[in-house]
């Protein structure tokens, strides 16, 4: 049974800052006493709100103002703001120094070995701002900013340091103060922004509002001191260099049917029953027939207490849909034509796992392996992958937990994110987010075959059609590592900041930040990646392994999954954390191999009340919100879409049916 959470009073930290909520202090809880602190934050699963400091400083909840010297607290085993002081996080977590003042020291950060659910502090010095993250899901951000009263304005901070950008060590370690960057600069600028919209619910992009409606985030109306001394009044600053007529554009549909549906992990909406403790739904759209380019259903598994679902895959016969929970521990499986629970799998207490000794916090993603029907969940709080049997009755049974380590190159915890399976069975490769590179398994010879080193923080991995190459998405390295299969070794890493100056913004070409989820297309010839910094969705070129477009996108731009385009081609569908649209990408309109004619087809608005929801309180918070994994059904990737029944075939194109020209086990024709 998973636990109960209920929010308490709200603890101002920030007195004297035009915005905070002024609330009385939360009435003292049992349990544990708090960490001495100045500021304390909770850790919690709730969207928008991960990092809770019990007060708000203008739109976010997870912001603190401190003194030099002052202490912090993280709180994972119990909560100050919970009227119980119950823990609110159900898995695992980090807290990283993601952002800190070129002067702080190291006894200043804060890094883990490994993911855990233990509480945290640091004393905090030198003055400016500094912000933490969470290495599993980098979407959680705590900022706390170190002012010394008698300056004028907030201090931020002369110069910054950014983990992956200007500091590649471990982050104990000193860093060099010359690759510090202006906290008055396009990027200081564009991360603050970042900060404020991915921890402010109410400034996430909602497309469910008329056309013409402004989108202009909000941001603490403060003055703060930065570079050189000078003092701006933050929120205009931020909404003068970002946030200038930018409208809700009318809905566009697309003119050309996709094939079958599109599976959503919504997983920021809120269900009633379920509450804001254990947010997300699955939202279902069809993209074809007389609903088509329309929200299908909605499945929150209110009884079960999905926490923040996050990625799905599909039985071979695509009957069953597989999905996890990353901020919780379980697996379900739902019958694809009705969205009904057939099967629960909790991968730290249930008995399925405890018998034979396996831990899996986490679990990220899911696919199949072509050759077995095997389902594998990459561990991204633990060290491994869980192996899974699927059994006659569609059920799943757990096999094995297959480590991500090289005997003899072992590494910190690995945390494997997003995998991705080899087309005929034989491989599997991870990005290992706490180890900084990636393992490429050897099923046949059940071993590692080589693991390695990516950028900072590889968070998502795509193989092309004939698991030749593979790439992965270095999250804080704002990199793809081109990986060679036969040898092992990485070939090289492309820039997707290489058009982008830290001090002025971009400077003409394609460009994105954070990259996250870089899918292979069906065919092989583009990689595409939802990049969440810059917003914007980039197109390489894997013919030559280069950057050769990027598109806007969304705020948190995050999740891409290919699908048959009917006709023929492929469509991107493209999801992003802090919007409710899927957008449908058309990167290859006359599918003759030039991305010159991408565009934005049209896309789905992910909010919709009138849509069928198993929880009978229907949806109550963040409409749409949090677009993260997708599963286009049917699955039209090379190995997995010769495997599909002959009804889904038929819907296909010749080369849909067989993406690469193969010449065996094509897709049966009609």
């Amino acid at each position: 049974m998973k636990r109960y959470v209920s929010l308490g009073a709200a603890l101002c930290l920030a007195a004297g800052v035009v915005g905070c909520s002024g609330d009385d202090p939360a009435s003292p809880v049992a349990g544990p006493a708090p960490v001495p602190a100045t500021a304390t934050f909770d850790v919690t699963d709730e969207a928008g709100h991960w990092f809770d400091s019990g007060g708000s400083v203008g739109p976010t909840r997870s912001l603190a103002i401190v003194k030099p010297g002052d202490k912090v607290a993280f709180l994972q085993t119990k909560s100050k703001y919970g009227p119980s002081g119950q823990s609110r996080v159900e898995s695992f977590h980090t807290v990283t120094s993601l952002i800190w003042p070129a002067d702080a020291t190291p006894a200043e950060r804060i890094d883990q070995d490994k993911a855990n659910k233990d509480d945290h502090e640091v004393t905090l010095n030198a003055k400016g701002l500094y912000v933490f993250v969470c290495k599993l899901h980098p979407y959680m951000l705590a900022g706390v900013i170190v002012n010394d009263e008698k300056t004028e304005g907030l201090d931020i901070g002369e110069q910054l340091h950014l983990l992956g950008v200007t500091h590649a060590a471990g982050v104990k370690e000193a860093a060099d103060a010359a690759k510090a960057f202006p906290s008055k600069s396009d990027l200081g600028l564009r991360l603050l922004r970042a900060f404020f919209v991915v921890t402010s619910p109410s400034n996430w992009k909602n497309y469910a509002q008329p056309a013409g409606t402004i989108y202009k985030p909000d941001y603490p109306d403060a003055d703060v001191r930065v570079t050189g001394g000078a003092v701006v009044n933050l929120k205009k600053t931020l909404q003068d260099s970002f946030d200038i007529d930018d409208k809700i554009p009318a809905l566009k549909t697309p003119a050309t049917d996709g094939i079958g549906e599109v599976w959503v992990d919504t997983q920021y909406e809120v269900s009633k029953t379920k509450g804001v403790a254990y947010p997300s739904t699955v939202t279902v759209v069809d993209v074809a027939g007389p609903n088509k380019w329309k929200v299908k259903r909605k499945i929150a598994l209110h009884d079960q207490k999905m926490n923040n679902a996050h990625n799905l895959w599909a039985s071979h016969d695509q009957n069953q849909i597989y999905n996890t929970e990353w901020q919780g521990n379980s697996l379900y499986v739902m019958n694809h034509d009705s969205g009904a629970l057939i099967q629960e799998l909790d991968l730290v207490n249930g008995p399925e796992v405890t018998s034979k000794g396996i831990k899996c916090h986490d679990p990220a993603h899911v696919m199949t392996r072509v050759d077995t029907q095997q389902v594998h969940t990459g561990c991204n709080g633990d060290d491994g992958v869980v192996e899974l049997d699927r059994l006659q009755d569609g059920k799943l049974g757990i096999n094995r937990l297959i480590s991500m380590q090289d005997p003899s190159k072992p590494s910190n915890q690995t945390q494997p994110h997003a995998h991705w399976m080899g087309h005929d069975g034989q491989t599997m490769v991870t990005p290992n987010s706490n180890s900084n590179d990636s393992t490429l398994f050897d099923f046949p010879n059940n071993k590692v075959k080589a693991k390695p080193e990516t950028g900072t923080l590889p968070i998502a991995s795509g193989i092309n059609p004939d698991s030749t190459k593979y790439y992965v998405s270095n999250y804080l390295g704002h990199s793809i590592s081109v990986i060679d299969m036969a040898s092992g070794k990485k070939s090289k890493d492309i820039n997707l900041l290489q058009n982008y100056d830290p001090a002025t913004g971009p400077k003409g070409g394609a460009i994105g930040g954070l990259p996250i989820q870089t899918p292979v297309s069906p065919d092989g010839k583009f990689v595409i990646t939802g990049n969440t910094l810059t917003g914007t969705i980039t197109i390489i070129d894997a013919k030559t392994d280069t950057l050769v477009k990027s598109i806007a996108c969304d705020p948190g731009c995050h999740g891409v999954n290919f699908g048959a385009k009917k006709g023929g081609g492929y469509y991107a569908y493209v999801t992003s954390k802090f919007s409710n649209r899927l957008i449908v990408f058309d990167y290859d309109k006359n599918n003759d191999g030039n991305v010159d004619d991408a565009e934005i087809a049209g896309w789905v608005v992910l909010a919709d009340a009138n849509a069928p929801i198993d929880d009978p309180g229907g949806v109550s918070g963040n409409p749409g919100m949090g677009g993260q994994g997708l599963l286009p059904v049917p699955n039209v990737y090379n190995g997995w879409v010769q495997k599909l029944p002959k009804a889904f075939c038929d819907e296909l194109s010749p080369a849909q049916r067989n993406p690469i020209g193969a010449p065996v086990n094509t897709c049966p024709e009609s």
